[in-house]
């Protein structure tokens, strides 16, 4: 499952099960399909986004993807939303 939050009260702005993780030049590529009200919430707040990834066969752990550069695009033809994130810590829940 992925999930995007808010940094600041961790305000939930997406929840999917379908999502790429692609690993890239010292950063993770990130792309889900979404709505355009969703990808205004997330380019409003491109700066402040929590990107959280939590295997399915693992739920003992989560990892934790943050864009310092609020890396955030939009693909309108295909509804689908790109996340760069450059940095990414893997913890125990």
């Amino acid at each position: 499952m992925l999930y995007v939050r808010h940094t600041v009260g961790s305000r939930l702005f997406c929840e999917t099960t379908e999502y790429e993780i692609k690993p890239a030049e010292n950063s993770w590529e990130i792309s889900f399909n979404t709505n355009k009200e969703t990808i205004n919430t997330l380019l409003k707040f491109r700066d402040e986004l929590n990107i959280f990834y939590v295997e399915e066969d693992n739920q003992n752990q989560k990892t934790w993807f943050y864009s310092s550069e609020g890396d955030v695009r939009f693909l309108e033809d295909e509804s689908k939303c790109i996340i760069t994130c450059d940095y990414k810590t893997i913890y125990p829940v």
